[in-house]
């Protein structure tokens, strides 16, 4: 089994997005700029105008992160280990063989349980291919590696009813 990253964001990720994101992150921070330097000792100046501008500063930093690929949310499933990064704020966590007591598969959630507690994956509906292929891979990991699974998952098994 190689390893195979799935992306888990809302969004798919593509260079026009990317760019996007990137591009009206530097507009909101230059508005914010022009609109910092116009206020600046008028009537204009109010509390209310310099929330205003930090939120158009903050949201344009954060989209330039967006685009620079900083928050993006993950799932790396490989022989070894499962890397999983779901909060942008947080460094990923791993999951080796040794860490893992069991994985419990719920519907469109995993939790993977270790000695120190237990990390809920929540899957969504966007993209149901994802999540299916993420779900046998998890489930092959466990089986080559002999975790034990628990939950409602149901591997395909090749047999018509």
């Amino acid at each position: 089994m190689k390893e195979t990253r799935y992306n888990i964001d809302l969004h798919e990720e593509n260079r026009t997005g990317k760019i996007l994101r990137i591009f009206f992150g530097i507009a909101c921070i230059i508005v914010a700029g022009w609109y910092m330097y116009s206020i600046r000792g008028t009537a204009a100046s109010t509390g209310s105008a310099w929330i205003g501008i930090a939120f158009i500063l903050l949201f344009g930093l954060w989209m330039i992160g967006s685009g620079l690929g900083y928050t993006r949310r993950y799932i790396t499933i490989g022989d070894d280990r499962i890397i999983l990064r779901q909060e942008f704020y947080r460094p990923p966590v791993i999951f080796t063989p040794s860490s893992l007591k069991a994985v419990e598969f719920k519907p469109l959630t995993i939790g993977f349980i270790t000695e120190t507690g237990r990390i809920n994956l929540r899957l969504g509906t966007y993209y149901p291919g994802h999540t299916a292929s993420i779900l046998e891979a998890v489930e092959e990991f466990c089986r080559q590696n002999k975790i034990e699974v628990k939950g409602d998952h149901k591997p395909e098994t090749g047999a018509q009813p």
